[in-house]
């Protein structure tokens, strides 16, 4: 079903399709509802890699996490991963940067991940303070994105997302088997979402 407008490069209006109903609507508004197999596969396959590898690291290090670390590590891994990708394909863009968007839809989108204060919450690795540092950070980040004119947004987007990536490389410190967390949430959020012009 087609039934959103939207702008294409060349000034043309283009449809944006409206995502299904039931179980796959919801998988249409996290890669966009005009998503290819190939854009799908991309997005699940780097998902499910990446989280394998995280665990498989975990193990070979006997991190002994419990199973509530492990479920939640499980989950920020497969969306952030995903989301990384889902991101930057053409369908997701036109998806998440739909006429209908707002700054303020973005800025919303970006706060909901309060993913630092999750595993503050469950870690004795991270603390309260660095989780507030990584999200006072990227709402921070966020703000000055949303701010930049459209034709600055992806060059000011990947200047924070780089900044952001140094602070944490040594300004924070999540513990052993987190040490992706911080650039690929930014990677994510920053370089990924709010980076489409």
């Amino acid at each position: 079903m087609v039934n959103i407008e939207n702008i294409n490069e060349t000034g043309t209006q283009t449809p944006v399709e409206t995502p299904r109903s039931g179980p796959l609507g919801l998988w249409d508004r996290l890669v966009g509802p005009s998503a290819s197999v190939t854009e799908q596969a991309l997005v699940l396959a780097f998902g499910v890699v990446f989280t394998g590898v995280v665990f498989f690291y975990a193990r070979t290090k006997a991190l002994d996490w419990t199973v509530i670390q492990q479920l939640l590590v499980a989950f920020l891994a497969l969306d952030i991963a995903g989301g990384i990708v889902a991101n930057t394909t053409t369908s997701g863009v036109e998806w998440w940067h739909r006429p209908s968007q707002r700054r303020r839809d973005h800025f919303a989108f970006v706060a909901l991940h309060i993913y630092p204060f999750a595993l503050a919450l469950v870690f004795e690795t991270v603390s309260w303070a660095e989780g507030a540092l990584v999200y006072g950070y990227l709402l921070g980040s966020a703000v000055m994105i949303l701010l930049s004119p459209r034709h600055l947004r992806r060059p000011v987007a990947m200047l924070f997302t780089a900044v952001g990536i140094l602070l944490a490389l040594v300004g924070v410190s999540f513990g052993p088997g987190l040490e992706w967390f911080v650039p690929f949430l930014y990677l994510k959020l920053l370089g990924g979402h709010l980076a489409a012009e």
